[in-house]
């Protein structure tokens, strides 16, 4: 089955920056087999090389070490040879290239020598990225944190019938999704904004925010919930994280989201 999962174009690391808006289609959502526990769980180097000498741009690497803090860095791209990061990094949560790559850019973990491959950034595309970057909760006594993030479900190749999206994986029970709206009811192709990540979106109506944890009880995606998608069509997300006060910095959300469609799952 086809599909592609990407980001909205305004994904923020802080709570004051602008969240959501159109697809970005420079930048996947990437599964967390491809990002995390690397080093076999003691966090290991990011490797970067390219199919095109002319892949020099910066890279911006987001993560969290093996002890759970979050760090950043920027490596220059070497074209068709090898650079690798500074630090070691156990979870990815972002790598995003300045400018979209010329050729196609490996990405793999590196430790003495080695490599072993995570995915690769087509060219003509920029990176990948977690969502809920930076967030952590307040200190005991304090207020719950709640954010919102987006987004898309993209066929690619193929329309589908019946497609209904789920979170089969929700580690800590933290987080609800619902599908896009405007005027009050599902809709594809959307572009809401909020002025930031701890604004509930509700340009498009009155959003339901449920796990909808299994497909028995997942959410019919389309244009007023008809369960249909065009090659192409998108499907926006919207994602609320809520973390209670005093609660453990997270090394990890691990959550997932899935889709199925007629003929198909």
């Amino acid at each position: 089955m086809a599909n592609e999962w990407r980001l909205a174009a305004n994904r923020p690391d802080d709570n004051t920056d602008a969240c959501g808006g159109a697809m970005d289609a420079t930048m996947r959502w990437p599964s967390y087999t491809e990002t995390d526990g690397l080093g076999g769980g003691s966090g290991d180097y990011i490797d970067f090389v390219s199919t095109s000498a002319a892949d020099t741009q910066n890279v911006t690497v987001i993560g969290k070490d093996a002890d759970g803090l979050w760090q950043s860095e920027t490596v220059a791209l070497t074209g068709t040879s090898h650079v690798q990061t500074t630090n070691e990094y156990l979870h990815i949560r972002r790598i995003e290239l300045a400018s979209a790559a010329n050729g196609t850019v490996t990405v793999s973990e590196y430790d003495s020598g080695s490599y072993s491959e995570l995915f690769e950034i087509p060219a003509t595309e920029k990176g990948v990225s977690h969502l809920f970057l930076y967030l952590d909760a307040e200190e005991a006594g304090g207020s719950p944190v709640v954010a919102y993030e987006k987004l898309f479900l993209v066929p690619d190749g193929s329309a589908y019938s019946g497609v209904k999206i789920y979170m089969p994986t929700d580690e800590d029970s933290e987080l609800a999704m619902d599908l896009e709206m405007s005027g009050g009811s599902t809709a594809t192709e959307g572009t809401e904004q909020v002025t930031n990540r701890l604004t509930e979106p509700t340009g498009g109506g009155s959003y339901s925010w449920a796990d909808h944890a299994t497909l028995g009880a997942a959410h019919d995606a389309g244009d007023a919930e008809d369960g249909n998608l065009t090659d192409g069509e998108e499907q926006g997300i919207w994602v609320r994280a809520t973390f209670a006060a005093g609660a453990t910095p997270e090394v990890q959300v691990l959550f997932e989201l899935a889709w199925s469609a007629t003929g198909v799952s």
